[in-house]
């Protein structure tokens, strides 16, 4: 069986496609169309997200589902376990990662191992890599799964801590992405996130990269980050960075008259186009 890393690195090849979809459910956005129907919110989120899936599976190459959103309902847990569960049935050889960032002692990162990567049967997941070793040595033994490391995250907020200057003239980042490529990810299984808004030289960081480590790169769009930034994080394939977009496909201007699935998937579309204008 495929682990998650070359599950991601299929999706991007075979599929011809850097992007990510977040499954980022808000009742206040559900198309009016799944929202007025009868049933509980937890029964319209998994309708509204399985149509999602359903529409965008062929053009990404993973997806990011937001913990946080499924918190606010009641019943978040089992929607989320269901949605994970319709996406490897469905259109298997897809890594789910859920986003949590989590970073604690080794007792508490072995319930949320146990909760997200076994329980909800997630491929991949987001932490927080603060508390040093007892965060990443639990999730490196997982050479299976996908473990999203926060370095440089795109957040206008990230530099008062993330760009601190340590006493050999290095950002606190750069030490983060040392630790990740030379300490951490010695099962190869960890992805480093980097930012498309902090005027950092990519293609220098690139070069302190692993050709096959995945990158997520952040901020590109609406948070400003450009599409150009991309090109100097591509691997030897040609591969190996992708682009998480959660609202934007999510929830499009709809044209009346165009269904909403119809809407999402052309989003997507977009999107898929654009990135790939870089690996040319």
């Amino acid at each position: 069986m495929a682990t998650a890393k070359e599950m991601l690195y299929q999706r991007m090849i075979q599929h011809n496609t850097l992007l990510c979809c977040g499954l980022d459910p808000d009742l206040h956005r559900l198309p009016a169309e799944v929202f007025s129907q009868k049933g509980t919110d937890e029964e319209k989120t998994l309708q509204f997200l399985q149509g999602v899936v359903d529409v965008t599976a062929e053009h990404v190459c993973a997806y990011k589902v937001q913990k946080a959103f499924f918190d606010l309902l009641p019943g978040g847990h089992d929607v989320l376990k269901s949605i994970i569960a319709y996406t490897h049935t469905n259109y298997a050889g897809i890594p789910v990662i859920v986003d949590c960032k989590v970073g604690d002692i080794d007792n508490t990162m072995a319930a949320y191992i146990e909760n997200i990567l076994d329980a909800m049967g997630a491929d991949g997941i987001v932490v927080n890599p603060y508390m040093g070793d007892d965060v990443l040595q639990p999730v490196a033994k997982l050479s299976d799964k996908l473990v999203v490391v926060l370095v440089r995250t795109s957040n206008p907020g990230s530099s008062i801590v993330q760009d601190a200057l340590m006493i050999d003239g290095r950002a606190l980042w750069q030490h983060i992405l040392d630790l990740v490529v030379n300490r951490w990810s010695t099962n190869g299984n960890m992805v480093v996130v980097l930012s498309a808004t902090a005027g950092m030289d990519l293609a220098a960081v690139r070069t302190t990269i692993p050709d096959n480590t995945p990158i997520l790169l952040a901020g590109v769009g609406a948070q400003g980050g450009s599409y150009a930034d991309l090109r100097s994080l591509l691997n030897s394939q040609k591969s190996g960075v992708f682009v998480n977009s959660s609202r934007a496909v999510l929830y499009p201007d709809n044209p009346i008259g165009i269904p909403w699935g119809e809407a999402i998937r052309n989003v997507a579309i977009e999107l898929k186009a654009k990135l790939n204008e870089q690996r040319r």
